[in-house]
């Protein structure tokens, strides 16, 4: 037992400690650099590492695929030799150098066609194509991603069909349609779901958020852009996680939190810049910009407008470069700078016009009605603020159009043209109320549509009702099936560990004392890692029974994962201040079940009892489940009332535990030993495990009394 369990100790030290050769890497990483000192085909293991190399340091992809290049010439492998050029176009395109990722992609397709590789060639033209969208080129972009998507839906490529669906969704996105754009992004997050492709999953929630965000849905948008962060983060993708931050700051300027917002943006500008990525950093300068002429910083907005301008225009974005110059003209139309900003305004239209971009037509149109206002010359300022009404009521820009009505009938009340005045007003005032009215449906509308996100995530297509119904259910109780079995295999080993680890702390060291909180420490980040992948697996779940069995299967694993970290977190390495305990988790539970009103009143009554681990793990399970029944079931919506969770010790390490409601009560013929849910089936056989007893009362509500 002592070997086998210092075997199991040495096994998990390995697997929870980070390989501190590798510091930039991932688990996924450090398996392919494992199997590189073993394999001979070293040219396919060096491309695999610069293609994930590329979610974490492009600089580093590079490098790998350098030596990718080299090795293949070496075995005349001319595929890899193909991808390697392939994964360097990609590294280059991430630090924004254009044309040395084109003509690099055009090598790789060249290679790929002499082959006649398909599955190549659609990667490099999703390549090409994502190419075209950095630069601005929306329409040419577009057509090369639909193609793409024929192709590999004829060829049955998922992962190359999910980036081209994701692609086009963004696309749909930048032209306002976002509706369109999230129907497209829930169909590939199916298809990144079933590769189990972690970089793709968080790309695709980091771009559902974004268009949440452009809606109005706040709560959405932060949801999504916090779970790919969470991805980012866990995978150390380090060259996806900035555009996380940046969106985020993004959310908090449209909520007015300017402090929040540049923080964020400050993370973002950091990882861009020790990742090279010209994009990125200008998109951040952008976005600093608007913050710092909200707090009427203009000359930090436009220090940040001209960087972003100028980073544009080296980059060839063409859509950058349109946000950037009307950015800076407005804020020098603010100082007053009529002609410059003018100059700006009139290079937009012509150049939006020419990159299909009219949304931006219309804001510079706008923009120039205004400075023709201000100079005094309403029949101009009218002739551009027409021209505006007009795309933006063809576009069914809402906001814009409402603002554009407002300012016509303005404009025409100080020319004395009142009919026309009037006419524009009440346009303004349809509008007006038509958004109002939107905004007070806004919360409704957002638990229906979060609802509906959910419930199409679900679906699988092609399947009658019944079916779908069957495999959904099916592959849930697979899901819950290995999440218990991975926790009890994890609890035993566990276990075995700290009690061996218990038998011999007086023979112990400082040095192994360390280690073993450390291994407390690995244990409970583990448990938080499974809860996590719970959470996540439930945001998938229709089915509100299976969803329910997943959020209790979260609930026990955190029951467990505080149980270790106050082990880690107290010098008694095996005794757990169990009254400390059943107050945190008695909280714990009341924010995730009680009311918003506070209705339940939970009271612990445990003081000076400690308990070892190997008792404080089944106990806590018990407490669990029982606590979260009561406020489950024990009491009707919106009624007061309380809950008494008590723990006492005869001296004799005789313990008698209590959790009692004063609630509805059970049914008549309940029987504990016959108790059908998973839940009380629990209590019972740890409540064994314990070498207890368990009795229940029905009386002026529930009790539950345990002995052991």
């Amino acid at each position: 037992m002592k070997k086998l369990a210092y075997l199991i100790l040495i096994f998990l030290v390995k697997f929870f400690c980070i390989n501190p050769a590798l510091p930039q890497g991932n688990h996924i990483t450090d398996s392919l650099y494992t199997l590189l000192k073993e394999s001979k085909d070293k040219a396919a293991l060096l491309n695999s590492l610069s293609a994930e190399y590329l979610n974490i340091s492009p600089l580093r992809s590079k490098e790998l695929a350098s030596e990718a290049m080299e090795t293949a010439r070496k075995e005349k492998n001319d595929l890899e030799e193909a991808n390697s050029w392939h994964n360097a176009a990609c590294a280059w395109m991430a630090q924004g150098h254009y044309d040395t990722s084109l003509y690099m992609l055009e090598k790789s397709q060249a290679l790929f066609n002499k082959l006649g590789y398909s599955e190549g060639l659609l990667r490099t033209r999703n390549s090409l194509a994502n190419l075209l969208f950095l630069q601005g080129r929306l329409d040419e972009s577009l057509s090369q991603y639909e193609n793409n998507l024929a192709q590999s839906e004829k060829e049955n490529l998922t992962a190359i069909k999910a980036s081209a669906t994701t692609n086009i969704g963004r696309i749909n996105w930048l032209r306002g349609k976002y509706e369109t754009a999230l129907e497209y992004y829930n169909d590939a997050l199916k298809m990144a779901d079933s590769l189990r492709n972690e970089s793709m999953q968080g790309m695709i929630n980091l771009l559902a958020g974004i268009a949440y965000q452009d809606m109005g849905y706040y709560d959405l948008a932060t949801g999504r852009i916090l779970l790919a962060t969470e991805l980012f983060e866990k995978m150390n993708y380090l060259s996806k996680l900035p555009y996380a931050y940046n969106y985020l700051g993004s959310v908090y300027f449209e909520l007015q939190d300017n402090e929040k917002a540049l923080s964020s943006f400050r993370k973002a500008l950091d990882g861009f810049l020790q990742n090279g990525d010209q994009w990125g950093k200008a998109v951040t300068y952008r976005y600093m910009g608007r913050s710092f002429r909200r707090l009427q910083l203009s000359d930090s907005a436009l220090y940040y407008f001209r960087a972003s301008l100028a980073l544009a225009n080296n980059l060839n974005d063409k859509s950058g470069e349109l946000y950037s110059r009307r950015f800076l003209a407005e804020v020098l139309f603010e100082q007053g700078e009529q002609d410059s900003a003018r100059i700006l305004f009139n290079e937009n239209i012509d150049k939006s016009v020419l990159t299909g971009n009219i949304r931006e037509k219309v804001n510079n149109l706008y923009d120039l009605g205004l400075l023709y206002i201000r100079e005094g010359k309403l029949q101009k300022a009218v002739s551009f603020l027409q021209d505006a009404v007009i795309i933006a009521d063809s576009l069914d820009l809402f906001y814009e159009n409402m603002l554009i009505n407002k300012q016509l009938a303005d404009t025409y009340e100080q020319m004395g043209e009142p009919g026309k005045a009037l006419a524009f007003y009440k346009a303004y005032k349809s509008l007006s109320d038509t958004i109002f009215t939107a905004e007070k449906r806004k919360n409704i509308d957002e638990l229906q549509l979060r609802y509906e996100t959910v419930k199409k995530n679900s679906e699988i297509s092609n399947l009658k009702m019944g079916q779908r119904v069957q495999a959904e259910s099916l592959r849930n109780q697979r899901i819950l099936g290995y999440s218990l079995s991975a926790l009890l295999i994890l609890v035993l080993v566990s276990s075995a560990i700290l009690w061996n680890s218990y038998r011999q702390k007086k023979k112990a060291d400082r040095e192994k004392e360390i280690l073993l909180k450390e291994i407390h420490h690995r244990v409970k980040n583990n448990l938080q890692t499974i809860s996590s992948l719970l959470s996540l697996q439930s945001y998938n779940i229709a089915d509100p029974r299976v969803k329910d069995a997943v959020k209790e299967s979260q609930d026990r694993v955190k029951s467990m994962a505080l149980i270790h970290q106050m082990l880690y977190q107290q010098e008694k390495l095996s005794i757990i201040d169990f009254g400390k305990y059943l107050h945190q988790l008695a909280d714990s539970i009341a924010s995730g079940y009680g009311s918003p009103g506070g209705n339940i009143s939970c009271i612990v009554e445990c003081k000076g009892v400690e308990l070892d681990i190997d008792t404080a793990i089944p106990l806590g399970l018990i407490a669990n489940e029982l606590i979260v029944n009561a406020y489950k079931y024990a009491f009707n919506p919106s009624e007061k009332g309380e809950l008494v969770v008590s723990l006492t010790s005869d001296g004799n390490h005789k313990y008698t535990f209590t959790v009692r409601d004063n609630g509805r009560g059970m049914p008549e013929n309940f029987r504990i030993d016959k108790a059908q849910t998973l839940g009380l089936r629990l209590v019972s056989l740890l409540t064994r495990q314990l070498r207890g007893d368990i009795k229940f009362n029905n009386n002026n509500g529930t009790g539950f009394i345990i002995t052991f």
